[in-house]
């Protein structure tokens, strides 16, 4: 998963295999608040995202597992194109696994919501 931050950051979706044809990616819980269902509406979505963004950074800080789900604490650092406002935040992405392929990916602002949704809120 650790790569797959990596490549995101760039823009490159390449990593297919990781993730299941169907994947639903869900960014409900993210400003944008918006949803699709497949590879190319999660590479489409995402891109939309990142070409609001001059330099877009997502740093894995720790990962929690709970059976099917995978939580990773993230810091993001970000600056606007055009406007060069910068940005940071702790945010969260929750991975479904089933039959060891990502079926759904969940970006998530508040953390702590991440947590519960996963199973894993103290």
């Amino acid at each position: 998963m650790r790569g797959v931050y990596e490549c995101w950051a760039r823009g490159d979706f390449s990593q297919g295999d990781v993730f299941d044809r169907e994947i639903e990616f869900d960014m409900t819980e993210w400003p944008e608040g918006s949803r699709t269902r497949g590879l190319e509406g999660m590479r489409r979505m995402w891109l939309g995202v990142l070409s609001a963004w001059e330099e877009f950074r997502a740093e894995p800080r720790e990962y929690l597992a709970d059976g099917e789900h995978v939580v990773v604490l993230t810091h993001v650092r970000a600056r606007g194109q055009g406007s060069g406002l910068e940005i940071e935040a702790d945010t969260a992405t929750m991975w479904t696994l089933e039959d060891g392929r990502v079926i759904r990916l969940g970006l998530y602002w508040d953390t702590a919501k991440a947590l519960e949704d996963a199973g894993l809120a103290p």
